[in-house]
């Protein structure tokens, strides 16, 4: 089987190797220049298996902003996924990769007219909406298109919520939308919402399902046809954080609304849930320093900066921006004592900081610092500042699941 044109894009290790072994080969090699991101690609192979087990009614459309590695998309390609992509460029990548344009949902509600026509050249339909004017473009520019529109349903514990950049009210916006539509004899299919990034309510998606039911219904009632339900993203991705919840809430919810006869194509757009936590980033400590800090009674506490070689402008861009949480994994040397201390990236921005207060056991220049789960929306947005390289990206798979 032919899975990547280079062989050296990929590292086969054998079937009783964990990644933790290759994590410890790479630390005892020293300290390296640049950051390195381990990919784990078994560990995505498993999150397939996962959501397929969970959630056998809902075909997954990976999100490729989240994480655009060639590696984990080519992988996702022979899995079967679906994609969702946002963007004239995330469409060439997959259909290159030889995606078929019916595995593949424009899923931007804002899509410039030269990205509209491409997809229409390509034959990729299935593509979201959320205002009138939207409607009018893609009516004049591909007025053959399967729409799905966008309702907003927010969830209030997610870390970064889209309702307010995108969606429709469904109450007083959607009834409208899909008549004006109907006039225009266009071919609205579906529904889809987003509840949000890393939710942390699993009720939100029951609740959201409930409202995509009475729009299939009142869409009937007009002279539409529906036949796609698109539940979004927003599942966690983390080791610690499975998704059975959300399981359980969404299939309750397309069982109790979307019975099986109905014949519904029901399907999901997650991202981090498949990539968050197939990378651990393997940093080094490049540079210290030690402050005294006086204390307000007189007496001193000792401070140590250290200066990792990755930060906010590589794989920290969400713990900067979105809160979420880093979690350092440090080898405690025999007798070594713990001290307040901050970690910082390594470009000269004074918000290149990683974690501004931290008890850590006393790390030496060289000594390694893991991070784990950092797969989703990191190194996609990062940005070499200061000359500093983006993390290397080495990828694993046992020889088996190859």
């Amino acid at each position: 089987m032919s899975l990547l044109k280079c062989p050296t894009d990929l590292n086969l290790i054998n079937d009783d190797m964990s990644i933790g072994d290759v994590i410890r080969a790479i630390v005892n090699e020293g300290p390296h220049e640049d950051p390195i991101h381990v990919l784990d690609l078994d560990d995505v192979v498993c999150k397939h298996k996962s959501w397929c087990d969970e959630m056998p009614r809902v075909t997954p459309f990976y999100a490729v902003k989240c994480n655009n590695d060639p590696r984990i998309l080519k992988i996702m390609v022979k899995l079967g996924l679906g994609f969702d992509c946002a963007s004239k460029v995330e469409l060439e990548r997959m259909l290159d990769f030889g995606v078929e344009p019916e595995r593949i949902i424009f899923a931007q509600p804002a899509k410039s007219i030269p990205a509209l026509l491409y997809a229409r050249s390509k034959q990729v339909s299935v593509m979201t909406f959320d205002g009138e004017i939207e409607l009018k473009k893609i009516h004049q520019y591909y007025p053959e298109a399967q729409l799905v529109l966008r309702i907003r349903h927010d969830s209030v514990k997610v870390r970064c919520s889209m309702g307010k950049k995108f969606g429709c009210d469904p109450i007083n916006e959607a009834p409208a939308l899909l008549r004006y539509a109907a006039k225009l004899s266009m071919n609205v299919v579906g529904v889809s919402f987003y509840v949000g990034s890393d939710c942390d309510e699993h009720e939100v998606y029951y609740n959201a399902v409930k409202i995509g039911r009475d729009l299939f219904d009142y869409a009937k009632s007009i002279g539409l046809k529906f036949s796609l339900l698109d539940i979004g993203g927003g599942f966690p991705g983390d080791k610690d954080k499975p998704i059975h919840r959300y399981a359980k809430a969404i299939n309750r919810a397309i069982d109790h609304f979307f019975p099986i006869e109905d014949n519904v194509r029901i399907i999901a757009e997650p991202g981090r849930y498949y990539v968050a936590s197939a990378i651990t980033l393997v940093s080094f400590v490049h540079s210290k320093r030690i402050a005294v800090e006086r204390l307000e009674d007189g007496t001193e506490r000792k401070w140590i900066h250290y200066y990792l070689n990755d930060g906010i402008y590589g794989s920290f861009y969400s713990t900067a921006y979105e809160a979420q949480e880093a979690i350092p994994i440090v080898h405690r040397k025999t007798g070594a004592k713990e001290y307040n201390s901050s970690v910082w990236g390594p470009t000269c921005d004074s918000v290149d900081v990683i974690l501004p207060d931290i008890v850590l056991p006393e790390l030496d220049i060289g000594d390694s610092v893991l991070f784990e789960n950092l797969g989703a929306y990191g190194i996609v947005r990062g940005a070499a500042f200061n000359g500093f390289q983006l993390p290397k990206v080495i990828a694993y798979l046992r020889k088996g699941t190859w």
